[in-house]
């Protein structure tokens, strides 16, 4: 029996004997304390960590950080002469403010990266990048909280090491120093303690995931709060809120900022980012990262010069044929195809993505789509001329999830899962697992979050 069977077992086990409906009770309970909800409904969520091996690690911070450095690359070559415009499609005000330099170095800070990981075959595939502005982390620490202290948890605690990652502790450490970089480019010497703020529109639910983050940086002695983009001042040289000087703040959704609704109330904010008068961490230009396309260029090889041995072996491990959908030949399994013939008759190899889609929002999957509902997509996308991803459908996860309904417990079920690994300055953080019963595994779309306890034998 493997390591994770084991785990899996004991779990079932002893969730059966330790009452699930009232452990069920208490997450929703906490969740509600803490203020967890998603468009004021509970968050949702499952009564089980997703367990690994804590043996995996290694290849998950290897394989996050070729990533990272790929794509920090593709940002450079873009920003620097218009490369990759075909996969990068940044317009409007995004583009302008992703045109402005950050003062610190690198486009890539803060990502959450999408990934399939089968246990038993250690095959790893990512799926797309989240980079503009991921959200996840604060909800995260918050839930882990929560897990680790249900009685299952705790029972298996004697007989299993739970090697936990806390991704708001490690945000604060990168977060820190991205400000001291700037400071250094500045030639001003950094506060000790300097104000912090947490900026997304006041109606969001990712004020949520902020309360974890002002909770962690205030204990540590960081005076933090969360604001709105259009609260604050601006004299030219310092950005104030409510009279205090915020030398250093850490951004949600840029729609927050660029909507028409928005812009005007944000103006004040955005002149001080273009003046280089706050660290503005993510920087806009992280939104380079966000297009589906961008796996083009890391599984076509007609892009290999531009990265390293490593990074090019990093790419054919984990990365699955990837292509924008656009008129034209390319090579597919060692041969030439008509792209777009080939995938309108072949619907059961492919996924198609809208390239600046989110949320899973607009995903055709192939084997669960009719034929004419996927000529109709593909019909529709060139007529509107909207710029679609195709990708090759690879293996989906599964894994058992408690079914817990009306105070009772109804057994498990199975689950599609995808792990979403967390990048912090290019380093790999931590992970937490998004499951649901269709092939498009989103919280927008159904799905659950649960924290990643990674494991080992006691």
């Amino acid at each position: 029996m493997s390591l994770l069977d084991e785990v899996n077992r004991d779990f079932e086990q002893i969730l059966n004997r330790t009452d699930p409906a009232a452990q069920m009770q208490t997450l929703a309970d906490r969740m509600k304390e803490k203020g967890m909800h998603m468009h004021g409904e509970p968050f949702p969520t499952f009564l089980k960590p997703y367990f690994v091996e804590h043996a995996d690690r290694p290849l998950f911070a290897h394989a996050t950080m070729m990533m990272i450095a790929s794509l920090n690359k593709i940002g450079a070559a873009y920003f620097a002469n218009g490369g990759f415009a075909k996969q990068i499609q940044l317009t409007g005000r995004t583009a302008d403010l992703a045109a402005v330099d950050a003062g610190y170095p690198g486009h890539q800070i803060f990502n959450r990266l999408d990934v399939f990981f089968i246990p038993e075959t250690k095959e790893l595939k990512f799926l797309e990048f989240n980079c503009g502005d991921p959200s996840g982390m604060g909800w995260h620490d918050q839930m882990l909280e929560m897990f680790l202290d249900l009685p299952v948890i705790r029972e298996m605690g004697k007989k299993y090491n739970f090697h936990v990652d806390w991704l708001v502790k490690s945000h604060h450490i990168k977060f820190i120093g991205k400000y001291k970089q700037w400071c250094a480019r500045k030639g001003i010497v950094p506060e000790a303690k300097p104000n912090v703020a947490f900026v997304c529109w006041r109606e969001s639910t990712v004020r949520g995931d902020f309360l974890a983050f002002v909770d962690y940086y205030n204990k540590m002695g960081y005076p933090t709060v969360i604001a709105d983009p259009s609260d604050f001042e601006y004299d030219g040289q310092k950005l104030t809120l409510d009279g205090q000087h915020i030398p250093l703040l850490y951004r949600d959704a840029i729609d927050d900022m660029i909507k028409d609704e928005f812009w005007d109330g944000c103006q004040k904010l955005i002149q001080a980012y273009r003046d280089g008068n706050v660290c503005f961490v993510n920087p806009v230009s992280a939104a380079s990262g966000d297009f589906k396309s961008i796996l083009e260029i890391l599984s076509d090889p007609s892009f290999e010069s531009l990265f390293t041995p490593a990074e090019r072996e990093a790419h054919a491990q984990f990365i699955p044929w990837t292509r924008t959908f656009v008129e034209g030949k390319t090579a597919y399994k060692g041969k030439e195809i008509d792209l777009v013939t080939y995938v309108r008759k072949h619907k059961d190899e492919f996924v198609l993505k809208p390239n600046d889609g989110y949320g899973g929002f607009g995903i055709l999957v192939g084997p669960a789509a009719a034929q004419d509902a996927w000529e109709k997509l593909i019909d529709t996308s060139f007529a509107e001329g909207k710029i679609y991803t195709v990708q090759e459908l690879v293996n989906i996860p599964k894994a058992y999830f408690p079914v817990v309904e009306s105070g009772e417990m109804k057994g498990f079920s199975t689950k599609n899962v995808n792990i979403n690994f967390w990048s912090h300055d290019g380093e790999f953080a931590g992970s937490f697992v998004r499951a649901a019963a269709g092939s498009v595994i989103n919280v927008h779309q159904g799905g659950g979050m649960v924290p990643t306890f990674p494991v080992s034998l006691k």
